[in-house]
Protein backbone atom coordinates (compact mmCIF):
# COMPACT_ATOMS: atom_id res chain seq x y z
CA UNK A 1 0.00 0.00 0.00
CA UNK A 2 1.64 3.36 -1.11
CA UNK A 3 1.80 5.83 1.82
CA UNK A 4 -1.16 8.39 1.69
CA UNK A 5 -0.21 11.67 3.13
CA UNK A 6 -2.42 14.36 4.49
CA UNK A 7 -2.55 17.87 3.38
CA UNK A 8 -0.80 18.66 6.55
CA UNK A 9 1.49 16.13 5.96
CA UNK A 10 2.28 17.01 2.52
CA UNK A 11 2.77 20.54 3.32
CA UNK A 12 5.39 19.69 5.89
CA UNK A 13 7.35 17.75 3.17
CA UNK A 14 7.14 20.15 0.28
CA UNK A 15 8.88 22.24 3.00
CA UNK A 16 11.70 19.97 3.82
CA UNK A 17 12.32 19.18 0.03
CA UNK A 18 12.46 22.79 -0.46
CA UNK A 19 15.06 23.29 2.69
CA UNK A 20 17.02 20.44 1.58
CA UNK A 21 17.36 21.93 -2.28
CA UNK A 22 18.55 25.31 -0.77
CA UNK A 23 20.76 23.78 1.78
CA UNK A 24 22.50 20.81 -0.10
CA UNK A 25 21.53 21.27 -3.69
CA UNK A 26 22.05 25.15 -4.18
CA UNK A 27 24.71 25.21 -2.46
CA UNK A 28 26.72 22.36 -4.26
CA UNK A 29 25.93 23.72 -7.40
CA UNK A 30 26.70 27.79 -6.68
CA UNK A 31 30.48 26.49 -5.36
CA UNK A 32 31.29 25.25 -8.76
CA UNK A 33 33.60 26.71 -10.98
CA UNK A 34 32.53 27.73 -14.72
CA UNK A 35 29.72 26.68 -16.82
CA UNK A 36 27.92 23.59 -14.65
CA UNK A 37 27.11 20.43 -16.40
CA UNK A 38 27.09 17.97 -14.01
CA UNK A 39 28.17 17.32 -10.19
CA UNK A 40 30.84 14.29 -9.62
CA UNK A 41 29.99 11.15 -8.48
CA UNK A 42 31.41 11.98 -4.70
CA UNK A 43 29.14 15.43 -3.86
CA UNK A 44 25.77 13.34 -5.56
CA UNK A 45 26.80 10.36 -3.39
CA UNK A 46 27.04 13.48 -0.11
CA UNK A 47 23.91 14.59 -1.15
CA UNK A 48 22.19 11.17 -1.37
CA UNK A 49 23.79 10.30 2.22
CA UNK A 50 22.24 13.40 3.70
CA UNK A 51 18.68 12.45 1.49
CA UNK A 52 18.83 9.06 3.08
CA UNK A 53 19.31 10.38 6.79
CA UNK A 54 15.79 12.45 6.53
CA UNK A 55 13.74 9.49 5.05
CA UNK A 56 13.88 11.41 1.14
CA UNK A 57 15.27 8.81 -0.79
CA UNK A 58 13.56 6.13 -3.44
CA UNK A 59 10.77 7.79 -2.99
CA UNK A 60 8.31 5.78 -5.10
CA UNK A 61 9.89 1.82 -4.30
CA UNK A 62 8.60 -0.21 -2.18
CA UNK A 63 9.30 -0.10 1.78
CA UNK A 64 10.57 -3.61 2.19
CA UNK A 65 12.93 -2.83 -0.80
CA UNK A 66 14.53 -0.10 0.91
CA UNK A 67 12.43 2.96 -0.32
CA UNK A 68 9.91 5.41 1.01
CA UNK A 69 7.03 3.78 -1.27
CA UNK A 70 5.09 7.64 -1.89
CA UNK A 71 2.05 7.89 -4.02
CA UNK A 72 2.58 9.39 -7.59
CA UNK A 73 0.12 12.20 -6.20
CA UNK A 74 2.65 12.80 -3.37
CA UNK A 75 5.78 12.33 -5.41
CA UNK A 76 4.52 14.57 -7.62
CA UNK A 77 3.98 17.59 -5.05
CA UNK A 78 8.18 16.58 -4.05
CA UNK A 79 9.36 16.74 -7.51
CA UNK A 80 8.01 20.12 -8.46
CA UNK A 81 10.24 21.30 -5.54
CA UNK A 82 13.19 18.91 -6.23
CA UNK A 83 13.30 19.91 -9.59
CA UNK A 84 13.70 23.77 -8.92
CA UNK A 85 17.36 24.68 -9.38
CA UNK A 86 19.91 24.42 -13.14
CA UNK A 87 20.18 20.08 -13.06
CA UNK A 88 16.51 20.02 -11.80
CA UNK A 89 14.44 18.77 -14.75
CA UNK A 90 16.66 15.99 -15.88
CA UNK A 91 18.03 15.05 -12.19
CA UNK A 92 15.93 16.82 -9.60
CA UNK A 93 17.70 17.19 -5.80
CA UNK A 94 20.94 16.23 -8.45
CA UNK A 95 19.89 12.48 -8.19
CA UNK A 96 19.91 13.00 -4.12
CA UNK A 97 16.73 11.12 -3.99
CA UNK A 98 17.87 8.41 -5.74
CA UNK A 99 16.63 7.67 -9.33
CA UNK A 100 13.08 6.57 -9.69
CA UNK A 101 12.41 2.63 -10.54
CA UNK A 102 9.56 1.93 -12.93
CA UNK A 103 6.57 0.25 -10.56
CA UNK A 104 6.51 -2.91 -12.61
CA UNK A 105 9.02 -4.07 -11.11
CA UNK A 106 6.82 -5.68 -8.13
CA UNK A 107 6.31 -8.17 -11.24
CA UNK A 108 9.75 -9.40 -10.70
CA UNK A 109 10.38 -12.94 -8.84
CA UNK A 110 11.92 -12.87 -5.43
CA UNK A 111 15.04 -13.90 -6.93
CA UNK A 112 15.41 -10.85 -9.02
CA UNK A 113 14.14 -8.60 -6.60
CA UNK A 114 17.17 -9.91 -4.48
CA UNK A 115 19.52 -9.62 -7.26
CA UNK A 116 18.71 -6.28 -9.06
CA UNK A 117 16.20 -4.48 -7.37
CA UNK A 118 17.40 -3.77 -3.79
CA UNK A 119 20.99 -3.94 -4.96
CA UNK A 120 19.77 -0.64 -6.95
CA UNK A 121 18.07 1.31 -4.21
CA UNK A 122 20.92 0.43 -1.88
CA UNK A 123 23.10 2.42 -4.25
CA UNK A 124 20.81 4.96 -5.16
CA UNK A 125 20.78 3.37 -9.02
CA UNK A 126 18.35 3.38 -11.20
CA UNK A 127 16.47 1.39 -13.31
CA UNK A 128 17.46 1.94 -17.64
CA UNK A 129 14.72 1.74 -20.01
CA UNK A 130 14.83 0.32 -23.49
CA UNK A 131 11.63 0.87 -25.21
CA UNK A 132 11.30 3.30 -27.79
CA UNK A 133 13.20 2.44 -31.81
CA UNK A 134 14.24 4.38 -33.73
CA UNK A 135 11.32 4.04 -36.57
CA UNK A 136 8.20 3.24 -34.57
CA UNK A 137 6.94 6.49 -33.83
CA UNK A 138 6.41 6.51 -30.15
CA UNK A 139 4.05 3.08 -30.54
CA UNK A 140 4.52 0.32 -28.29
CA UNK A 141 2.77 -1.95 -30.87
CA UNK A 142 5.00 -1.27 -33.40
CA UNK A 143 8.54 -1.97 -31.83
CA UNK A 144 10.36 -4.84 -33.90
CA UNK A 145 12.84 -5.74 -31.39
CA UNK A 146 12.12 -9.75 -31.06
CA UNK A 147 13.12 -12.25 -29.21
CA UNK A 148 12.72 -16.27 -30.35
CA UNK A 149 12.49 -19.22 -28.24
CA UNK A 150 15.35 -21.36 -27.93
CA UNK A 151 14.94 -24.09 -24.64
CA UNK A 152 15.61 -22.51 -21.56
CA UNK A 153 17.19 -18.99 -23.43
CA UNK A 154 15.45 -16.19 -26.27
CA UNK A 155 17.53 -14.93 -28.96
CA UNK A 156 17.46 -10.88 -29.24
CA UNK A 157 17.92 -9.32 -32.62
CA UNK A 158 17.30 -5.45 -32.80
CA UNK A 159 18.03 -2.05 -31.91
CA UNK A 160 16.47 -0.11 -29.06
CA UNK A 161 17.26 4.33 -29.32
CA UNK A 162 16.97 7.44 -27.11
CA UNK A 163 18.27 5.42 -23.49
CA UNK A 164 18.90 7.29 -20.87
CA UNK A 165 21.15 7.55 -17.98
CA UNK A 166 22.62 4.14 -18.63
CA UNK A 167 25.55 5.31 -16.25
CA UNK A 168 23.46 5.81 -13.17
CA UNK A 169 21.74 2.41 -13.56
CA UNK A 170 22.40 -0.84 -11.77
CA UNK A 171 20.46 -2.75 -14.52
CA UNK A 172 18.17 -2.08 -17.19
CA UNK A 173 15.27 -4.21 -18.62
CA UNK A 174 14.09 -4.42 -22.69
CA UNK A 175 10.95 -4.44 -24.20
CA UNK A 176 10.73 -7.40 -26.60
CA UNK A 177 8.16 -9.03 -28.85
CA UNK A 178 8.19 -12.47 -28.13
CA UNK A 179 7.47 -15.61 -30.56
CA UNK A 180 7.23 -19.29 -29.46
CA UNK A 181 6.92 -21.36 -32.61
CA UNK A 182 4.25 -20.60 -34.92
CA UNK A 183 2.56 -18.03 -32.44
CA UNK A 184 1.44 -14.23 -32.45
CA UNK A 185 4.33 -11.92 -31.20
CA UNK A 186 3.68 -10.95 -27.52
CA UNK A 187 5.43 -7.77 -26.30
CA UNK A 188 7.77 -8.99 -23.30
CA UNK A 189 9.98 -7.38 -20.70
CA UNK A 190 13.41 -8.95 -19.72
CA UNK A 191 16.34 -8.18 -17.34
CA UNK A 192 19.15 -6.49 -18.73
CA UNK A 193 22.48 -6.53 -16.95
CA UNK A 194 25.36 -3.39 -17.97
CA UNK A 195 28.08 -6.13 -18.97
CA UNK A 196 25.57 -8.10 -20.87
CA UNK A 197 27.17 -8.58 -24.95
CA UNK A 198 25.55 -5.54 -26.30
CA UNK A 199 26.39 -2.62 -28.73
CA UNK A 200 26.15 0.92 -27.19
CA UNK A 201 26.51 4.40 -29.06
CA UNK A 202 26.59 7.11 -27.24
CA UNK A 203 24.69 10.46 -28.72
CA UNK A 204 24.73 13.62 -27.38
CA UNK A 205 21.31 15.75 -27.51
CA UNK A 206 21.93 19.61 -27.78
CA UNK A 207 24.60 19.45 -25.21
CA UNK A 208 22.89 18.97 -21.90
CA UNK A 209 21.50 15.45 -22.59
CA UNK A 210 23.45 11.97 -23.49
CA UNK A 211 21.24 8.86 -25.18
CA UNK A 212 22.32 5.54 -26.05
CA UNK A 213 21.61 3.60 -28.58
CA UNK A 214 21.91 -0.53 -27.95
CA UNK A 215 21.90 -2.89 -30.40
CA UNK A 216 21.11 -6.46 -30.15
CA UNK A 217 22.61 -9.34 -32.13
CA UNK A 218 21.50 -13.06 -31.97
CA UNK A 219 21.87 -11.99 -27.95
CA UNK A 220 20.71 -14.94 -25.66
CA UNK A 221 19.02 -14.33 -22.40
CA UNK A 222 17.39 -16.74 -19.82
CA UNK A 223 14.07 -16.79 -19.54
CA UNK A 224 14.71 -16.54 -15.60
CA UNK A 225 15.25 -12.78 -16.61
CA UNK A 226 11.90 -12.49 -17.91
CA UNK A 227 9.66 -9.69 -15.62
CA UNK A 228 5.75 -11.01 -15.93
CA UNK A 229 4.20 -12.75 -18.27
CA UNK A 230 5.38 -13.37 -21.77
CA UNK A 231 2.65 -11.03 -23.45
CA UNK A 232 2.65 -8.79 -20.42
CA UNK A 233 4.99 -6.17 -21.32
CA UNK A 234 3.48 -3.95 -23.52
CA UNK A 235 0.31 -2.97 -20.49
CA UNK A 236 3.27 -3.25 -17.93
CA UNK A 237 5.26 -0.18 -19.91
CA UNK A 238 2.07 1.78 -20.66
CA UNK A 239 1.52 1.98 -17.21
CA UNK A 240 5.25 2.77 -16.08
CA UNK A 241 5.10 5.86 -19.41
CA UNK A 242 1.78 6.99 -17.39
CA UNK A 243 4.23 7.56 -14.02
CA UNK A 244 6.87 8.85 -15.96
CA UNK A 245 5.06 11.54 -17.78
CA UNK A 246 3.23 12.89 -14.75
CA UNK A 247 6.68 13.36 -12.68
CA UNK A 248 8.34 14.49 -16.24
CA UNK A 249 5.18 17.09 -15.89
CA UNK A 250 6.10 17.66 -12.26
CA UNK A 251 9.70 18.70 -12.63
CA UNK A 252 8.66 20.65 -15.34
CA UNK A 253 6.42 22.96 -13.39
CA UNK A 254 9.34 23.37 -11.09
CA UNK A 255 11.52 24.68 -13.10
CA UNK A 256 9.01 26.93 -14.58
CA UNK A 257 8.40 28.12 -11.06
CA UNK A 258 11.79 29.12 -10.74
CA UNK A 259 11.93 30.69 -14.05
CA UNK A 260 9.45 32.85 -13.81
CA UNK A 261 10.97 33.87 -10.08
CA UNK A 262 13.82 34.80 -11.87
CA UNK A 263 11.76 36.68 -14.44
CA UNK A 264 9.76 38.55 -12.01
CA UNK A 265 13.11 39.79 -9.75
CA UNK A 266 14.78 40.89 -13.16
CA UNK A 267 11.36 42.91 -14.48
CA UNK A 268 11.50 44.66 -11.08
CA UNK A 269 15.10 45.40 -10.92
CA UNK A 270 16.24 46.41 -15.00
CA UNK A 271 15.03 49.71 -15.88
CA UNK A 272 15.06 50.90 -19.75
CA UNK A 273 13.37 54.26 -21.06
CA UNK A 274 12.96 55.63 -17.57
CA UNK A 275 10.91 52.67 -16.19
CA UNK A 276 11.38 49.15 -14.86
CA UNK A 277 10.43 46.24 -17.14
CA UNK A 278 7.71 45.02 -14.73
CA UNK A 279 5.70 48.56 -15.78
CA UNK A 280 5.58 47.93 -19.04
CA UNK A 281 1.95 45.94 -19.93
CA UNK A 282 3.81 43.27 -22.20
CA UNK A 283 6.17 41.99 -19.70
CA UNK A 284 3.43 42.18 -17.23
CA UNK A 285 0.95 39.89 -19.65
CA UNK A 286 3.96 37.38 -19.96
CA UNK A 287 4.46 36.74 -16.45
CA UNK A 288 0.79 37.04 -14.90
CA UNK A 289 0.04 34.45 -18.19
CA UNK A 290 2.66 32.28 -16.75
CA UNK A 291 1.71 31.84 -13.84
CA UNK A 292 -1.98 31.31 -14.51
CA UNK A 293 -1.29 28.58 -17.16
CA UNK A 294 1.26 27.13 -14.96
CA UNK A 295 -1.60 26.79 -11.64
CA UNK A 296 -3.94 25.08 -14.57
CA UNK A 297 -0.81 22.50 -15.56
CA UNK A 298 -0.54 21.59 -11.87
CA UNK A 299 -4.51 20.53 -11.31
CA UNK A 300 -3.72 18.56 -14.49
CA UNK A 301 -0.70 16.96 -13.46
CA UNK A 302 -2.35 16.14 -9.61
CA UNK A 303 -5.46 14.98 -11.16
CA UNK A 304 -3.65 12.95 -13.60
CA UNK A 305 -1.80 11.29 -10.30
CA UNK A 306 -4.75 10.65 -8.70
CA UNK A 307 -6.20 8.85 -11.10
CA UNK A 308 -3.48 6.22 -11.39
CA UNK A 309 -2.96 6.32 -7.76
CA UNK A 310 -6.63 4.91 -7.58
CA UNK A 311 -6.24 2.95 -10.79
CA UNK A 312 -9.15 4.50 -12.62
CA UNK A 313 -9.43 3.43 -16.61
CA UNK A 314 -9.15 6.91 -17.88
CA UNK A 315 -5.41 7.67 -16.14
CA UNK A 316 -3.20 6.70 -18.40
CA UNK A 317 -4.85 9.19 -21.14
CA UNK A 318 -5.15 11.70 -18.48
CA UNK A 319 -1.35 11.00 -17.65
CA UNK A 320 -0.57 12.19 -21.39
CA UNK A 321 -2.61 14.84 -21.88
CA UNK A 322 -0.87 16.46 -18.43
CA UNK A 323 2.62 15.75 -20.08
CA UNK A 324 1.55 17.74 -23.23
CA UNK A 325 0.12 20.89 -21.72
CA UNK A 326 2.85 20.87 -18.47
CA UNK A 327 5.62 20.71 -21.35
CA UNK A 328 4.08 22.91 -23.56
CA UNK A 329 3.40 25.59 -21.04
CA UNK A 330 6.77 25.17 -19.54
CA UNK A 331 8.67 25.97 -23.10
CA UNK A 332 6.08 29.18 -23.30
CA UNK A 333 7.08 30.37 -20.03
CA UNK A 334 10.99 29.50 -20.36
CA UNK A 335 10.72 31.26 -23.53
CA UNK A 336 9.00 34.16 -22.37
CA UNK A 337 12.12 34.22 -19.32
CA UNK A 338 14.63 34.42 -21.77
CA UNK A 339 12.89 37.33 -23.30
CA UNK A 340 12.27 39.58 -20.77
CA UNK A 341 16.27 38.84 -19.70
CA UNK A 342 17.35 38.89 -23.29
CA UNK A 343 21.11 38.68 -23.79
CA UNK A 344 21.42 38.18 -20.53
CA UNK A 345 18.95 34.96 -20.56
CA UNK A 346 22.28 33.44 -22.70
CA UNK A 347 25.02 34.05 -20.58
CA UNK A 348 24.91 30.93 -18.43
CA UNK A 349 24.80 32.75 -15.38
CA UNK A 350 21.20 31.44 -15.01
CA UNK A 351 20.10 28.26 -15.62
CA UNK A 352 17.24 29.86 -18.45
CA UNK A 353 19.76 28.53 -21.00
CA UNK A 354 19.78 24.99 -20.18
CA UNK A 355 16.02 24.89 -19.30
CA UNK A 356 14.89 26.63 -22.60
CA UNK A 357 17.40 23.52 -24.42
CA UNK A 358 15.93 20.61 -21.91
CA UNK A 359 12.35 21.63 -22.23
CA UNK A 360 12.79 20.82 -26.21
CA UNK A 361 13.67 17.40 -25.37
CA UNK A 362 10.70 17.05 -22.92
CA UNK A 363 7.98 18.03 -25.14
CA UNK A 364 9.23 14.86 -27.29
CA UNK A 365 10.25 12.70 -24.44
CA UNK A 366 7.84 9.43 -23.02
CA UNK A 367 5.44 10.23 -26.08
CA UNK A 368 5.57 13.90 -28.49
CA UNK A 369 2.57 16.23 -28.97
CA UNK A 370 1.41 14.42 -32.25
CA UNK A 371 0.83 11.32 -31.10
CA UNK A 372 -0.77 12.70 -27.75
CA UNK A 373 -3.55 14.20 -29.42
CA UNK A 374 -4.38 11.71 -31.61
CA UNK A 375 -4.50 9.24 -28.45
CA UNK A 376 -6.82 11.97 -27.43
CA UNK A 377 -8.95 12.30 -30.64
CA UNK A 378 -9.16 8.15 -30.06
CA UNK A 379 -9.93 8.40 -26.93
CA UNK A 380 -13.56 10.29 -27.37
CA UNK A 381 -14.24 8.49 -30.49
CA UNK A 382 -13.49 11.56 -32.99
Amino acid sequence: MKEVLMDRELSILKDSVKSFVKENVLTAEQSQMGYLKELSEIEVASIQAKAKEIGLYALGAKKEWGGADLSLYTRTVVYEEAAQHRLGLYHPAVDGFSAELPSFLEKCSPRQIEKYVKPAVIEGEGCFIALWEEHEDNQIEKITCHAVRSGDDWIINGHKSYIQKIDQSGFGVILVNCQEGNETQKPTIFILELDDPFTKKDTMLIDVQKTCTLTFKDFKIKDIRRIGKVGEGASLMKKWLAETQILLSARCLGISIKALNYAQEYAQMRITRGKTLSEFPSIRTMIANGFMNLKAARLMVHDAANKIDNGENDGIIAAQMAKLFTTETAAKVIDDCLQIHGGAGFAGDLPIERWYKEIRLARLDLLKKETIIENIARSINL
